[in-house]
């Protein structure tokens, strides 16, 4: 599972753009954490997404304009959870069926 995750988010890394990525990342980070406030810091996410942080940055607000998360220094708190999941790619759900299955 562990694999097919990898290749999943390789792909999604080079064919997706950027606000459904991060919108993947937020999604998939709450499903783990199982709570709307996400300990996450821009730096941590341009890591994780390779991408520049002022490019996060822009990303994040786009996604606080729209209602869908609150952006605080260190600290991302999803309020539409529904919305986001609209927002982000098909590897979100490819990767959360692949999740339930297996423990299952």
């Amino acid at each position: 599972m562990l694999l097919a995750q990898i290749q999943q988010m390789a792909a999604c890394n080079a064919l997706h753009p950027m606000e459904s990525r991060l919108a993947r990342w937020l999604l998939q980070t709450r499903d783990r954490i199982d709570t709307d406030v996400l300990p996450l810091t821009q730096e941590f996410l341009s890591q994780m997404l390779g991408v520049r942080r002022t490019t996060v940055n822009l990303v994040a607000r786009q996604l606080e304009r729209a209602g869908l998360i609150k952006n605080r220094r260190g600290r991302i708190v999803v309020l539409d959870r529904k919305g986001l999941d609209g927002g982000a790619c098909e590897c979100y759900a490819i990767v959360r069926d692949q999740m339930n299955t297996t423990l299952s």
